[in-house]
């Protein structure tokens, strides 16, 4: 009987040192491109596939940076992303974006789109979704001004900052 507790003492002070490791370790995102809406021409989507892929990587290097996740490489879901986008936005699909999430085995992730009302006026939306709940466990958007990279770069920065802010139980981040 003695042995017994002993061994389930010991047992349990293993286990809980597993999950004091691996709860220092950041969850897993997959962060998927970025997508773009509203108010577009026709004769300019290289210039918005080019921008949308800089603010993509840009987004991935500085989340990483933040160490707040451990961001995944998609290729692993690579022709379930493809076949996925070719039929519809992916922050509008009824849950596929965490088909990519199982696929890659993360615990999070996130869908990010920019709605251009004009050359002028455009917003940085994003959700971080649970993978295994489905809940959405962050979500914002951000007005910025001027469709240009450096507008979008400065949006992507933001969001990045935003997420370390709440991370820190701040509710904003400052203002560069």
């Amino acid at each position: 009987m003695r042995g017994s507790l002993l061994l389930r003492l010991l047992a349990t002070l293993v286990a809980g040192t597993t999950c004091c490791v691996a709860a220092d370790e950041p969850p897993r995102l997959a962060v998927l491109d970025i997508e773009i809406l509203g108010d577009l021409d026709a004769r300019r989507t290289s210039e918005y596939d080019a921008r949308r892929r800089a603010a993509s990587m840009r987004l991935r290097e500085e989340l990483q940076r933040s160490g707040l996740y451990e961001v995944v490489d998609n290729a692993g879901a690579s022709d379930l992303i493809e076949r996925l986008s070719a039929v519809q936005y992916l922050h509008k699909c009824n849950g596929c974006e965490l088909d990519i999430g199982r696929e890659l085995g993360t615990e999070y992730v996130l869908v990010a789109w920019v709605n251009r009302v004009s050359a002028l006026v455009l917003s940085l939306n994003y959700e971080i979704r649970d993978v295994e709940s489905g809940a959405a466990v962050r979500r914002r958007a951000f007005d910025f001004r001027g469709d240009n990279q450096e507008a979008w770069n400065r949006a992507v920065t933001y969001l990045v900052d935003d997420l370390k802010a709440r991370a820190a139980g701040k509710h904003t981040p400052p203002r560069a």
